[in-house]
């Protein structure tokens, strides 16, 4: 369903309505909307096959037990949003829920802009497709289980973490193997309008920024007190843990 945003006379579909005062984005740049309309339409594919799906995007390096890592997956059935990558920064992690022969699952319970790679089940993908409305980036949508701290709508669905990570962006890690290069290609994987970012078109006019800056402040105490009770709990505030031939950049 993706459309090169680079082709001539790319528009919007009308579709697409920004959130505006509903969203944490005042609209969105056209390679947000395009990338979020190719995330919608592998969930479309998932839901009609009726068997559980892989969602991929193209700067990924895998660790060699990417595969084991679905196998186990696919073996339990889990349901829900797994999130099979993760970014080099801490996040809420519950108490694991699952543990499997090599992985476990734990609960997330702060926001982790990242959809690059991920695992769904039918039902959890047709839910996707019914609830969903592009009006955040892709990436806050499927993973932000407390979207109502920044005036946005969420989906309310499961969102799980498989630890250890079995693959990362070429942006934020790479091989622990020296002698395993990331290739070039991926190193250079950039969204084409992000400099436009800034425009006042994106950010919105001064009392929809004043009142986006007062939930965040909002969401930063919330955030305090919930570490605070995950930790008491069970849980950890902490980058999720990488598979051995796997690292940070």
């Amino acid at each position: 369903m993706c459309v090169d945003i680079k082709a001539p006379g790319w528009a919007a579909p009308t579709f697409v309505r920004p959130g505006r005062w509903k969203s944490d984005r005042w609209s969105l740049g056209p390679s947000d909307i395009e990338i979020f309309r190719s995330h919608i339409d592998c969930w479309e594919k998932i839901a009609a096959s009726g068997e559980a799906g892989v969602v991929l995007e193209d700067d990924l390096l895998f660790s060699d037990d990417f595969a084991r890592a679905i196998s186990e997956l696919k073996a339990v059935q889990v349901r829900g949003l797994v999130r099979l990558d993760g970014i080099n920064r801490p996040q809420i992690l519950k108490k694991a829920v699952m543990h499997l022969d090599k992985f476990t699952l734990c609960p997330v319970g702060s926001l982790v802009a990242s959809a690059a790679a991920y695992m769904l089940d039918p039902k959890t993908a047709a839910e996707l497709v019914a609830k969903v409305k592009i009006e955040r980036t892709v990436d806050d949508y499927l993973f932000d289980p407390t979207s109502s701290d920044r005036g946005a709508k969420g989906h309310n669905l499961t969102i799980l973490q498989l630890e250890p990570i079995v693959t990362v962006q070429a942006q934020f890690g790479k091989y622990a193997d020296q002698r395993r290069e990331v290739p070039h290609f991926l190193k250079t994987t950039k969204r084409v309008d992000a400099p436009k970012r800034k425009s006042r078109i994106y950010l919105g006019p001064w009392p929809y920024r004043v009142r986006k800056e007062i939930l965040r402040a909002i969401y930063r105490r919330r955030l305090s007190q919930r570490i605070e009770g995950v930790i008491s709990n069970g849980g950890r505030w902490d980058k999720p843990d990488l598979c051995a031939d796997l690292i940070w950049d």
